[in-house]
């Protein structure tokens, strides 16, 4: 299915792209960057000028081999041998997909503030037991105070 088929044409984003979006690898789409990372052609930089669903693969601009006769033809390179270094953000939907984190970072995210929120419930029940203390420690120094000064008093 072409569906299927399209899925299977993506490549590594750069560390920068990773920072910012919340994938390790995307979908490559026309006038994205990439960098030939294997192969023949390793070091090569350029936007992508075509993509082949049926060899999984891309042809950078720029990049053409000349045959025996003279004709000048794209070359494909398998589309794991690439890392994407910038993206075409002309669409929207992509973008928002990009930006979409994934349901294990969306777990990882709730039982990290779990884990918070039971920490902080923690530390304010220690402050209370430590408020109580100081609440008894004053009141037992009125206490004293107060017998203090009733036996001062009294000598008087």
């Amino acid at each position: 299915m072409n569906q299927t088929v399209s899925k299977q044409i993506c490549a590594a984003l750069s560390k920068d792209l990773r920072k910012k979006y919340p994938r390790r690898s995307a979908r490559i789409m026309i006038d994205d960057t990439v960098k030939v990372i294997r192969g023949e052609y390793k070091g090569l930089t350029g936007k992508v000028a075509k993509i082949s669903t049926e060899s999984n693969s891309i042809a950078i601009e720029g990049n053409k081999k000349e045959k025996l006769k003279g004709e000048k033809v794209d070359v494909y390179i398998h589309s794991t041998n690439t890392i994407i270094t910038s993206l075409n953000t002309d669409d929207k939907w992509r973008l928002k997909i990009l930006e979409k984190k994934s349901k294990s970072k969306i777990k990882a995210m709730k039982e990290e503030a779990k884990k918070k929120s039971e920490v902080k419930s923690a530390d304010k029940s220690e402050v209370k037991s430590a408020d109580k203390k100081k609440s008894e420690v004053k009141s037992a120094d009125k206490k004293k105070g107060l017998k203090d000064g009733i036996k001062d008093r009294v000598k008087k």
